[in-house]
């Protein structure tokens, strides 16, 4: 850790250094040619926080640094990102990391903190820390990559409940080859990743965490049949080895290790392959494309390179998409049937129809108007953030849900360049079935509604806009039901030509909370929520020289540099309930960006 902090100073105050330089020499006296462009940002930040009648939620203070920079040198791209904080120390994937993707042409290089996309079922935007390349040259797409998945985070056996947290390092490596010409893809990918049974110094007994091994691998491939028609499949296998440490099997044909992976992974007692395969027939219309489509993914089907896969289904559907009226209504949907237990190891299953359809309409000058249903399973990866500047990353909740949603949404604005407004209804309703991730229970049904009415009011020539909006919300699972409302107003001002903008915004909010219990006792809590916040950003116009051809008909270096001061304080005041204090948290934050 204190050579990557070592690495990060040095490279900012060179890179600051740099761009001191820049603006005020010419670059031919670094020995740089003309032809040489570079910019970005860096940012600062502190944040303190204080709270009244409860225990800190936070820390009473933190700082944030972090930016971006890119050169182009020749044609040669090489952005560099970083973010770093005194946050996020004890977690697998902490806040503090960096980025450096150069490229030239149709190379690009990933170094430090990112994630690739290989396919669904094998490395599928799973971040890592290490390197990758990407190669397009002509038809083909090349892709790679070597990295640490997670870090190894120990038990602390002072705190039982941290033992969520723990992992071992993992580390990855995957290869994706795919050629496409004249819309025809074909294509094969590789995954392979494995824990480090040694990254932990200490296990507890009852701890539920194993070092696991996958290789997962995919194939998939798109051609046209004739002028319109088309078909597309990917066919995918994953093994994964759920403990490392077991014991290594000879050949058992009983247990399927006879197969190519076996070359990446080495059976034992604890070793599973799963397959997934999704196909489509399609046509292409003037004005409408149909698609049938058939996706397979077995029990249990994991890999190691994405956060989690909706398994345990087989959907058989048929898309259609239309554009209509020059594309002012466009229409889509996916409807089939759904099955799931389909190695009939649970004591129920389901089979159902499944319809996806969203319609979209845009009416005359001043409508608008979006509508839309589906009942598809999916999974969710939630990250709630409290304020930007805040990041936990442990604060997450998964689920996976089969869900009955509706969602509609109606706009209507008019104006000129003098005044403009808008008026819009926001309404969704879904009843979901679902599990989190850490649930061993049956599964919750709930039942969540949402709706927000906003009007919004502008004036460009005096750069003045305001809004008003109110929100309700009703969620009802497991004998509780929660409703939430209240209104909000929103003010933005610019001044001094643009360069000082300033914000205020108030927002308040009712609940009340019904819990009944087994017994048919029923109570009702009631508490108010009032959080206020102003934001100030001062930024003056920046020195800056517009880019033209010199008497060589070469082009010049292009520079604009700004400086940005910000404060944002917030305020929030929770009032008492029977059961609980009132309470009142107060954040405020300082923040200072450099752009060049």
């Amino acid at each position: 850790m204190k050579y990557r902090q070592i690495f990060f100073i040095t490279t900012i105050g060179v890179l600051l250094t740099g761009a001191g330089a820049v603006k005020g020499q010419a670059l031919d006296q670094f020995g740089v040619k003309k032809g040489v462009t570079m910019n970005g940002s860096v940012n600062a930040s502190t944040t303190a926080y204080t709270a009244s009648g409860i225990a800190s939620r936070r820390d009473p203070f933190a700082w944030y640094l972090n930016g971006n920079i890119n050169i182009n040198m020749f044609g040669y791209d090489m952005p560099f990102s970083f973010s770093y904080s005194n946050q996020g120390k004890n977690y697998s994937q902490p806040f503090n990391q960096f980025r450096f993707a150069p490229s030239y042409k149709w190379a690009r290089l990933y170094v430090g903190s990112t994630s690739m996309n290989f396919s669904n079922y094998t490395l599928a935007g799973h971040m890592f820390n290490g390197v990758g390349v990407e190669l397009t040259p002509s038809k083909w797409h090349i892709s790679a990559m070597y990295g640490t998945l997670l870090k190894a985070v120990p038990f602390d056996v002072l705190a039982p409940e941290s033992y969520s947290r723990a992992s071992f390092e993992r580390k990855g490596a995957g290869l994706k080859v795919a050629y496409e010409n004249a819309g025809n893809a074909y294509g094969i990918s590789l995954f392979r990743a494995k824990d480090d049974p040694a990254s932990l110094p200490f296990i507890p007994d009852d701890a539920t965490i194993t070092p696991r091994e996958n290789v997962a691998v995919a194939f998939n491939v798109r051609q046209s049949i004739m002028q319109h028609i088309f078909v597309d499949m990917e066919y995918s296998v994953s093994a994964i080895n759920r403990d490392v440490r077991g014991e290594k099997n000879a050949f058992d044909s009983s247990r399927g290790t006879s197969n190519l992976l076996k070359h990446f992974l080495s059976p034992t007692n604890n070793t599973r392959y799963f397959d997934a395969i999704q196909a489509g027939l399609g046509y292409n219309g003037s004005f409408y494309t149909v698609q049938l489509r058939y996706e397979r993914v077995a029990p249990d089907y994991v890999t190691l390179g994405a956060y989690n896969v909706v398994n345990d289904m087989r959907n058989i559907t048929v898309a259609p998409s239309f554009k209509l009226f020059n594309g002012r209504v466009n229409l889509s949907a996916n409807a089939g049937m759904q099955v799931n237990n389909l190695d009939k190891s649970k004591s129920s299953d389901a089979k159902r129809w499944v319809v996806n359809g969203n319609a979209s309409v845009t009416a005359g000058e001043h409508w608008v108007l979006n509508g839309g249903y589906s009942n598809f399973s999916n999974y969710t990866r939630v990250r709630p953030q409290i304020d930007p500047y805040f990041n936990n990353p442990m604060d997450t909740l998964d689920f996976y849900q089969v869900n009955n949603t509706y969602n509609a949404m109606v706009m209507y604005h008019t104006g000129d360049k003098d005044r403009q407004q808008a008026i819009t209804l926001n309404s969704s309703y879904q009843y979901a079935s679902d599990r989190t991730s850490t649930d061993t229970t049956a599964p919750v049904l709930s039942k969540f509604f949402t709706s927000n009415v906003s009007y919004s009011y502008s004036l460009p020539p005096k750069d003045l806009t305001m809004s008003a909006s109110v929100n309700y919300y009703k969620n009802s699972a497991a004998g509780l039901s929660t409703t939430f409302m209240g209104p909000g107003v929103n003010v933005n001002k610019q001044f001094l030509e643009k360069t000082l903008r300033t914000g205020l915004s108030a927002v308040y909010n009712v609940t009340s909370a019904k819990n009944t219990t087994g017994e048919g006792l029923t109570t009702t809590t009631n508490s108010t929520l009032f959080n206020t916040g102003l934001n100030v950003n001062y930024s003056p116009k920046g020195k800056q020289s517009e880019a033209a051809a010199d008497g060589e008909g070469k082009r010049k270096f292009f520079s604009k540099q700004t400086h940005t001061i910000g404060a944002t304080v917030s305020w929030v005041l929770r009032g008492a309930t029977t059961n609980q204090p009132g309470y009142n948290e107060l954040t405020s934050t300082i923040n200072y960006t450099y752009s060049f």
